[in-house]
């Protein structure tokens, strides 16, 4: 099922002819998604160029016969050997801030995972950088020189991406805007099954935004508040759980069970024979797409015994808790929390802070994301249950129950947030994420000196008013008004098979939309 809501008479109606784009044709995206939109728009008379990620979507993208590029770059190639594209090329960090228009670099460096994380030394990820800062300020200048050669010899009239993740994205994001041309970009939107598109890397710029906003101001309703309102009742009656989620906390069959021990053994012959080529550059050593055997088999039996430890652990009783504040843990590395709050993503000291800025006889409670369970170490949940004022409890324990429980939650910006909204709950965002900002429950903070105030005053704010429900209604409306209804999860991640015509139309409005403001802007 495909639906796309712009019942606000703005759907864009522009020519696509002689439209340049520049694609990131993006792992597996690149193959199942990113190559079908590059051939539509081909047939609607673009020109493209793509930036490619990963070896094995390079040469895919370099042998097919369906789409003409006029430039393709490989980040692998450049990451392999960055001295060697820079060329003598004598950019600096300071040409970066300043044609970026940002003040530091190292915010943005911290989502290069497999630079600032070693792989190597532990599972899933250890908090040792794996590079040295020289390595990453050099691979970083040579992001910033292709950027460059992507604008100036190829001049895009606008930016396609399946997401803002990295560094990378963020890079072109900021160039893009300073130049005046859009670069749009999916991101989800906390109601189940829908995305919307974004053209800010914090997730905080696009129709759906602006129309939140206009909501908000009572210019104008929606003709999907009743669809709102009913969305809303059944969260409140049957705890909704996003699509992904559901997934991925399921009980696995017996079958895919089996099926990943079969995956599980066909690597480990792969790497033995040397057969399987990885997909990370190989300068970066040891990473999650060039793991050796033995590294393979050690992820797996460390999986299985940190997922052990989490389910025999000692959590401290769900039932013997008094007044609480709620910190839901992220999974990391991933973008939530790396690119939209990088200065928050050391979850414990975060967790810390919080705790030791408790009111009165407020205690914070963590519990672990399910999907974390058995990538964390026993060491990284002992630090968090024994920290002063924190109560670990139960990851299985319904996050629907500790929403009920709680008086207020803190956190960095996440699903959960979203969550809270439904059930009238304060929530304070250390972080950037767009979407969850424009949540009538969210309070954004980010001065952890003066937090003890900002958390006394909002555990004492009763949210069940008339004009809460209205922001609400207003949030998920515009979701209905703007979004989509695509699998987009199953057609990226999981090889599902999807009609992607629907998909191509909703980035063709998307991208026309995008134009005509820039033109207008302009």
């Amino acid at each position: 099922m495909v639906h796309l809501g712009l019942n606000m008479n703005d759907r864009a109606t522009g020519n696509l002819s002689a439209t340049r784009v520049l694609i990131f044709q993006q792992r597996d995206w690149g193959v199942r998604i990113g190559h079908y939109l590059a051939q539509q728009m081909q047939k609607e008379g673009c020109a493209l160029a793509a930036l490619t990620f990963k070896k094995t979507t390079h040469a895919f993208t370099r042998a097919q016969n369906d789409v003409s590029y006029d430039l393709v770059i490989n980040d692998d190639e450049v990451a392999d050997d960055p001295k060697k594209y820079l060329a003598g090329d004598k950019y600096t960090l300071s040409d970066i801030c300043r044609e970026l228009g940002i003040d530091s670099v190292w915010p943005l460096i911290g989502t290069l995972r497999h630079y600032v994380r070693t792989y190597k030394d532990k599972y899933y990820y250890g908090f040792k950088q794996n590079m040295p800062d020289e390595e990453m300020e050099i691979y970083m200048l040579a992001v910033f020189k292709y950027v460059k050669e992507f604008f100036v010899k190829f001049r895009p009239d606008i930016v396609v991406a399946p997401l803002f993740g990295d560094l990378r994205h963020i890079f072109f994001n900021l160039y893009a805007q300073r130049a005046g041309i859009p670069m749009i970009a999916v991101t989800d939107t906390k109601i189940r099954d829908y995305n919307v598109f974004t053209r800010g890397y914090l997730n905080d710029k696009g129709l759906f935004f602006d129309r939140v906003d206009e909501l908000n101001s009572r210019s104008s309703d929606s003709e999907n508040r009743a669809r709102a309102r009913q969305y809303i009742n059944e969260f409140r009656q049957n705890f909704i759980q996003p699509e992904y989620s559901e997934y991925h906390q399921r009980e696995k069959t017996f079958d895919e069970m089996m099926r990943e021990k079969v995956d599980l053994l066909r690597k480990i012959y792969a790497r033995l024979r040397q057969s399987d080529p990885g997909e990370d550059s190989i300068r970066l050593g040891i990473t999650p797409g060039n793991r050796p055997a033995r590294v393979i088999f050690r992820d797996y039996l460390t999986h299985a015994r940190n997922q052990r430890f989490m389910n025999h652990y000692s959590y401290y009783p769900f039932g013997r808790l008094g007044n609480f504040m709620y910190f839901p843990l992220q999974v990391q590395p991933e973008a939530t929390i790396d690119v939209m709050a990088p200065y928050f993503n050391n979850q414990i000291e975060t967790i810390r802070q919080a705790a030791q800025s408790m009111p009165d006889d407020y205690t914070l409670v963590v519990k672990e994301h399910p999907d974390a369970v058995g990538r964390r170490d026993p060491s990284y949940i002992e630090k968090i249950s024994r920290t002063p004022n924190v109560k670990l409890v139960d990851y299985r324990i319904p996050t629907h129950d500790v929403l009920v429980g709680a008086d207020a939650l803190i956190g960095t910006g996440s699903t959960t947030l979203a969550e809270a909204a439904f059930y009238s709950k304060p929530v304070i965002q250390l972080g950037e994420l767009g979407t969850t900002l424009k949540l009538p429950n969210v309070f954004h903070h980010t001065d952890m000196t003066t937090l003890a105030k900002r958390i006394r005053e909002v555990v004492k704010l009763d949210l069940r008013t008339p004009d809460y429900e209205f922001r609400l209604e207003n949030y998920v409306a515009a979701v209905y008004d703007t979004g989509f209804n695509f699998n987009w999860v199953g057609t990226w991640f999981r090889d599902e098979k999807s009609d992607l015509a629907p998909l191509w139309r909703l980035f063709r409005e998307e991208m026309e939309r995008a134009l005509s403001t820039a033109r207008v802007a302009s």
